[in-house]
């Protein structure tokens, strides 16, 4: 993923790259300083989720999240993320991608 590209959105930060497969892929990088493993866990989860339902709006891509501010900063991961996914589709259909 060092080629990829990167978007911050709120309290999230995203690493993309368009894949040659024929669906997305999401990875998450979640430290400790984030918060303990059940607020660990449950951001994941909620990624997870969201990711499953969303995936197919955008184009077959490498996925990385990171959060970048303490769960008590991160008041709604869900919008966070849904802004991300918009603004990569708004970039893949722009052409803006990095190979």
């Amino acid at each position: 993923m060092r080629k990829g590209r990167r978007i911050s959105c709120g309290g999230i930060r995203a690493i993309y790259q368009k894949n040659t497969l024929t669906h997305s892929r999401l990875g998450m990088a979640v430290s400790r300083k984030y918060g303990n493993a059940v607020q660990r866990n449950r951001f994941k989860r909620q990624i997870r989720d969201l990711f499953r339902h969303h995936a197919t709006e955008i184009m077959p891509v490498d996925l990385l999240i990171i959060p970048t501010t303490n769960p008590e900063q991160l008041n709604k991961p869900e919008e966070d993320f849904m802004k991300v996914v918009a603004c990569i589709k708004k970039q893949l259909q722009a052409g803006n991608h990095a190979h």
